[in-house]
Order: C-alpha cells, then sequence, then structure tokens
C-alpha cells in the first residue's frame, strides 16, 4: 500500500514538473497565447467592413436564433469534440522531438480565434457586447484557456527530454511518458468540465 502511494506521489510530482518545468515553458506558452488574442483583435480591427458585416450577421442571427429549433446537447458535443482534437494535436506535438512548435502554433490558433471573437462581439453588440462576452465566454474559458497553456508546457517539456542525448535523459524520458499522459487525460477532463459549462450557458446566453 505504501509503495502504490509513493508510485502515485512520484508520478503526481512527474506530472507537475511537466506541465510547469522550470516555469519557462509556461511563460511562453502563455506569450503564445497572448500573441495569439492580439494578433486575433488585430485581424478583426483590419478586416474589410463587408466581411465583417458578413460574419456579424451570422453572428447576431445565432445569438437570436428561435430556442424551439435549438437541440440543446450539440452545444456540449460540438465545442467538446473541437477542443479536444486541438488537445490531441498538443499531446501528439509532444512525441516527437522537433515537434513541439505545432503545440505553440495551436495555441497561438486558440487565442487568435478567441481574440477574434472578442472583438466581433465586442463591435456588433456594443452595449450588450460585454455581458455576452462575460455570460457566452469567460466562463468556460476559464477551464479551457489553463488547461490547453499547461498542455502546451508539458508539450514542449517532454518534446526537450526527446532532443537530449544523455542515457540518463532517455530513461527519465520512459518515465515521464505515463505522467505525460496522465496530465493529458487531466487537462482532457477539465476541457470536458468547460465545454459542459458552456452548454448550461447556452440556453441562458439565447435567451430574449
Amino acid at each position: 500500500m505504501k509503495r502504490f502511494q509513493r508510485n502515485q506521489m512520484h508520478m503526481l510530482s512527474q506530472s507537475i514538473s511537466l506541465a510547469a518545468g522550470s516555469g519557462k515553458t509556461l511563460l511562453l506558452s502563455v506569450f503564445f497565447f497572448l500573441t495569439g488574442i492580439s494578433t486575433g483583435i488585430f485581424l478583426e480591427l483590419t478586416m474589410g467592413a463587408g466581411e465583417k458585416s458578413n460574419i456579424a450577421g451570422y453572428l447576431q442571427q445565432y445569438l437570436y436564433m428561435d430556442q424551439g429549433a435549438m437541440e440543446y446537447p450539440n452545444p456540449f458535443f460540438s465545442s467538446l469534440s473541437n477542443n479536444l482534437f486541438l488537445l490531441l494535436i498538443i499531446f501528439l506535438s509532444g512525441l516527437s522531438a522537433l515537434g513541439f512548435p505545432v503545440a505553440l502554433a495551436a495555441l497561438t490558433y486558440k487565442g487568435m480565434a478567441l481574440g477574434f471573437c472578442t472583438g466581433l462581439i465586442a463591435e456588433t453588440l456594443k452595449d450588450q457586447g460585454l455581458l455576452v462576452i462575460l455570460t457566452s465566454l469567460v466562463p468556460q474559458n476559464l477551464f479551457l484557456l489553463p488547461a490547453f497553456i499547461l498542455a502546451s508546457a508539458a508539450a514542449v517539456n517532454y518534446a526537450l527530454l526527446s532532443l537530449a542525448k544523455k542515457r540518463a535523459a532517455k530513461r527519465n524520458l520512459r518515465e515521464f511518458s505515463g505522467s505525460y499522459l496522465c496530465v493529458t487525460l487531466l487537462l482532457a477532463a477539465v476541457i470536458a468540465l468547460g465545454c459542459g459549462l458552456e452548454a448550461i450557458l447556452y440556453p441562458v446566453v439565447l435567451s430574449p
């Protein structure tokens, strides 16, 4: 029993080390995410009036659609599949020694999407934009964004272990493989929780 507890504590320690590392990879992930948000907002601001008008029309149609025609489970499964697919890309990128830039690119894409959507809502809905952002974007992203940032940091840290040539590092890589998978599964559960919250708030946002 004590040996099992020691193994569990050891794996937990390795998982924390993968996700946080020395702190540099975590800061790097935050930097790329913030870069994505800035890029998304910039793209929204520089978009042509015609394209912006078309997208704004789709947004308003989405927000004020007939609730009777809405299938409630769809927002959850749609959001869950999209976010888990992005998490899978980040996870797989960490398995390759030179694939970790893909994890940072995926995190940047997530930031771009959020920045663009936030800017579009704020510009399209004016005074109501802040309320829509607070109810439709902020709650679930309190779960999603930390999960993706930690997943990206873990992928970078695990890939850097693969780049090491020393025999001890290779042994550490094998030891950390279980922890890497454990971190990913835990973050997948956090993402599922965030998507569930999004599905719960979905009818509230659409209510007149």
